[in-house]
């Protein structure tokens, strides 16, 4: 059989800045195509111990020397596949401090071997699952002696993952993974114009001045030798020039970065629903019970499930525990709610955290849709439709849409027929005419074949339906 690839038969990513590799995906395969003037470098950053290390290591994605031939390439390497693609704007705090290290000590690595990491944006870590791994081959480049201890990625580190990760320790919530989603939304001045707030008070000259003068400093150290060379070889002031490149690069080396992303190392940023399953504990709730017995006994050919409105991930862990359940994607909108989901698992390899409001998900123009990267078995949303009907008037043909999107075979959802009853039969907030159990059960069957439906407590009816085959996520 040929190991010979027709180029129209490979798919690329449609904005690429890689030097060194081409990116191509090949049915399930992740390859890359190397170009003529890298295939030596490419040889020895595979034969020289630094991929194997940092992949023993788990800092970067499983790598090897590829038996596919592509034409135009001389020289082809290939990728695992991490099964559910995530992006920045996706991660806690946690996981994003959690990628930020993993940078570091893949850095320190290359380093070993006398190469260092460049590109350094955050885009190219993804958590394969609960564990982060760089991604970007072509972000290697060999080390120059005469740059010292600069480090040339250490300004994509600052932007990327310092920037967001100082703001969440000073107490925002939703600016930190919006730097993520919306490009030039935060800039380097305004950062430095939180972090040197005197530089405010001399007026809008002084501490222009005072920023660019920064930032000259920063770009110059973190400029490599050739580079310098360049665009000030002909300068009379070159030597000026080099010395002051050398007298910085202690400013900005990676040790530095080290330092700085070690002091912001904890999460000011508030939520609202944070410490709502606070003293939940499913294996004691009879509620959660019942539903994994379900999961259990209705469900016995699914095996990946993403449970929407996860919260802290308590009831995601059970079910991992006690079903045939052994892959679950945990997603909530609140951060700080998804970063206990993340700390108690991180490491894990049948889990995966994600910030995710599936009833309006965000993405970036140039980054593949949410709804298109996540599925499983069963998609599961528990004690949220009520509140998306009644206090956000979300649409419940819209919250079956997306999770149709989202399945491949079953849904489980609550409905909650006293709408935002806490308890107090007494005290029922008044809900809609239309909002009744007769209401939810005529527009689940629109959507879904009924399977079960329970009440589990006097507000909550369990609905588990198998999605149709003309709407099934293949």
């Amino acid at each position: 059989m040929s190991n010979k690839i027709n180029k129209e038969d490979l798919q690329t990513v449609e904005f690429s800045i890689d030097q060194v590799c081409t990116l191509y995906f090949y049915g399930d395969r992740v390859i890359r195509g190397v170009h003529d003037q890298y295939v030596e470098q490419v040889k020895e950053m595979m034969s020289n111990g630094m991929i194997d290390e940092l992949v023993e290591k788990g800092l970067f994605v499983q790598t090897w020397i590829s038996e596919l031939e592509i034409e135009g390439h001389d020289l082809v390497i290939e990728h695992k596949k991490i099964p559910y693609w995530n992006y920045p704007y996706e991660w806690s705090f946690s996981m994003l401090h959690a990628a930020a290290n993993i940078v570091l000590d893949c850095n320190e690595v290359a380093n070993k071997y006398g190469f260092e990491l460049f590109d350094v944006h955050a885009f190219n870590v993804v958590f394969d699952m609960s564990k982060p791994v760089y991604v970007d081959f072509g972000s290697f480049i060999k080390t120059d002696e005469r740059d010292g201890s600069s480090w040339s990625g250490y300004n994509n580190f600052y932007n990327s993952f310092y920037m967001p990760l100082y703001l969440y320790n000073r107490g925002y919530s939703d600016l930190p993974n919006s730097i993520h989603l919306y490009n030039g939304l935060f800039s380097d001045k305004d950062l430095f114009l939180l972090r040197h707030k005197y530089s405010t008070i001399l007026g809008s000259y002084l501490s222009n001045q005072l920023f660019k003068a920064h930032t000259a400093m920063r770009r110059l150290s973190a400029a490599r030798y050739t580079r310098v060379i360049e665009k000030y070889g002909k300068h009379q002031r070159i030597n000026q020039v080099l010395q002051l490149k050398k007298n910085l690069q202690g400013f900005y080396s990676a040790s530095k970065a080290r330092k700085l992303i070690g002091s912001v190392s904890k999460s000011k940023a508030d939520s609202y629903w944070k410490d709502y399953h606070n003293d939940k504990n499913p294996g004691q709730d009879p509620r959660f019970i019942r539903i994994n017995e379900i999961i259990n006994t209705e469900l016995k050919d699914a095996s990946s499930l993403i449970e929407l409105a996860s919260n802290q991930g308590k009831f995601a862990n059970f079910i991992l525990e006690n079903s045939q359940i052994d892959e679950i994607i945990a997603t909530d909108y609140d951060r700080n709610a998804l970063d206990h989901i993340y700390l108690r698992n991180q490491g894990r390899s049948d889990i995966l955290p994600l910030v995710f409001d599936f009833v309006r998900p965000n993405n970036r123009s140039n980054t593949t849709n949410v709804l298109d990267r996540l599925n499983a078995d069963v998609v599961m949303a528990l004690a949220v439709t009520h509140h998306l009907i009644l206090t956000q008037d979300v649409g419940l043909q819209h919250i079956f849409n997306v999770l149709s999107s989202l399945t491949k075979k079953y849904v489980v959802v609550e409905f909650m027929p006293l709408g935002l009853y806490s308890g107090d039969l007494n005290t029922i907030p008044e809900i809609p005419d239309f909002y009744n159990l007769e209401w939810f059960t005529k527009n689940f069957k629109n959507n879904f074949d009924l399977i079960l439906d329970e009440q589990l407590e006097v507000n909550r009816h369990v609905f588990v339906g198998q999605v149709r085959t003309s709407n099934r996520v293949e």
